[in-house]
């Protein structure tokens, strides 16, 4: 009778500590070791998670779970196992309802392809990490309440073909260094507080095909390069305080279909 007691009190106390760690978001091994890169990958979702408070996000489905992290809701992998996109926003007004600091552990997600955290309520400043994201193709992180300056870091990323970084609070100026990304489509700096011109160097970015600066505080002229970017469908420079003549250069850019101007000092 006695062995039975100290017996059920330490099942109770087993249950208890159980309790407790599930509570606070403790990750129980799996019972096969995961590969080097798998398991680096798990931790930078791990600290996303707990960065973003992850236990109120709107779907968190198998976040943190022993499932393989391509079924964790929004993620996807490869062939390996490894994390190429994670996709947790523009599902709704609130995306998914993430809050907080971006971690600098996204930066170890080295075969990362996409990042979309839109339509969220993100804080702080992107972080400059995401920069050795090599692969990555699209960056999406609009319709947040990101602050700071662009990464430079963010010039060099090769295979760059998407930057939606507005409507935020970002400041600074607009790198020409973005005049680099020869692989980039889509630039989005929208309603930010960004100053300064706009660097003639972007007329450089062949492949882009939407321009969209609009509600910044950019001022100086139109730079009359923008009319070299031979497959530009959408420029967008209003309500800024940019100055001078309208770029008869602009003239040449034969694909545009869609050009905003308005409330400058043009």
């Amino acid at each position: 009778m006695r062995f039975s007691k100290g017996l059920a009190e330490v099942v109770l106390l087993a249950a208890l500590v159980l309790m407790a760690l599930v509570g606070c978001g403790y990750v129980f091994p799996t019972s096969t070791p995961l590969p080097p890169g798998v398991a680096a990958d798990r931790a930078a979702l791990v600290a996303l998670y707990h960065a973003t408070n992850g236990p109120r996000w709107d779907n968190n489905e198998n976040w943190l779970s022993d499932e393989p992290l391509g079924e964790w809701h929004g993620v996807t992998t490869n062939s390996d196992g490894r994390v190429t996109s994670i996709d947790l926003g523009r599902s709704g007004p609130l995306g998914n309802n993430l809050t907080g600091q971006l971690p600098p552990e996204l930066g170890n997600l080295s075969n990362l392809e996409s990042l979309d955290l839109w339509s969220n309520q993100l804080t702080g400043n992107i972080p400059p990490e995401l920069a050795t994201l090599s692969n990555l193709k699209n960056l999406g992180l609009s319709y947040n309440k990101l602050t700071g300056i662009i990464p430079p870091g963010l010039t060099n990323l090769p295979n760059l073909e998407a930057l939606e970084l507005g409507p935020n609070k970002l400041s600074g100026t607009i790198l020409p260094q973005l005049g680099n990304l020869s692989n980039l489509e889509v630039l989005i700096l929208r309603k930010n507080q960004l100053t300064g011109p706009i660097p003639p160097e972007l007329g450089n970015l062949s492949n882009l095909e939407v321009l969209i600066l609009r509600k910044n505080q950019l001022t100086g002229p139109i730079p009359p390069e923008l009319g070299s970017i031979s497959n530009l469908e959408w420029l967008s420079l209003g309500d800024n305080q940019l100055t001078g003549p309208i770029p008869p250069e602009l003239g040449d850019l034969s694909k545009l279909n869609r050009l905003h101007l308005e409330n400058n000092r043009l």
